[in-house]
Formats: structure tokens, sequence, C-alpha cells
């Protein structure tokens, strides 16, 4: 069987559903921030009040990350030339959201 990790992690991206999920963990991220109230950079919080502002657009960087994160790739699958995130665990994507929030926001939300 062919090693298809790379197509699996382009396709994912293309997945309309797969990017809405993780637009949508975004915004029960950015919620739950805005309870608890974390410490947070000046770019962390940025990319909260953006995601509060702009709910379910895609932020690519994140939607790279979780593309990439192991658990989601392997539930992933192609099957002739189709592909479907039905199998990908919203705790996982929600756990990659949240591991990945400090990383984005700084690539993303950091003044030039």
């Amino acid at each position: 069987m062919p090693d298809l990790a790379l197509l699996k992690y382009a396709r994912a991206r293309d997945d309309s559903t797969f990017g809405l999920r993780v637009s949508a963990a975004l915004m029960v991220e950015a919620l739950y921030r805005v309870e608890a109230k974390p410490a947070m950079s000046v770019e962390a919080k940025a990319m909260m009040n953006w995601v509060l502002d702009n709910p379910l657009q895609p932020i690519e960087l994140m939607n790279a990350f979780a593309a990439t994160h192991q658990p989601i790739s392997d539930a992933v699958t192609i099957t002739d030339g189709a592909v479907s995130t039905a199998g990908v665990h919203d705790s996982d994507i929600t756990y990659i959201v949240g591991a990945k929030w400090d990383a984005v926001a700084t690539k993303r939300f950091t003044a030039a």
C-alpha cells in the first residue's frame, strides 16, 4: 500500500466539513478563553477576539496543524479518490486547536 500521508494532509484541508469542524473548535477555544480568562499574550488575545468577531472563518495555519496532527491524519481515508474525514474525532481537533493556539496566534496576529 502506498504512503498517502501527504495526500491525506492536502485532501483533509480541502474537505469543507473538516474545515468547518476546525473553525468550530477555534470558536469553542475562544469562548473557553473568554470565560476562563487564562493569562494570554497580546497575540493570543487578538486571535481570540478575531475568532469571536469572525465566527467559523478559517485560519489556514490552524487547518494545516490540524490536518497534519497524527491522530487526525490517521483517521482520514481516501477511497477511489474521495476523501473522508468522518473518522476524525472532535476531541483530536479540539486538542490540536488548544495546543497550537499560541503558535498560530504568534504567526498570524503579530504586528509586522
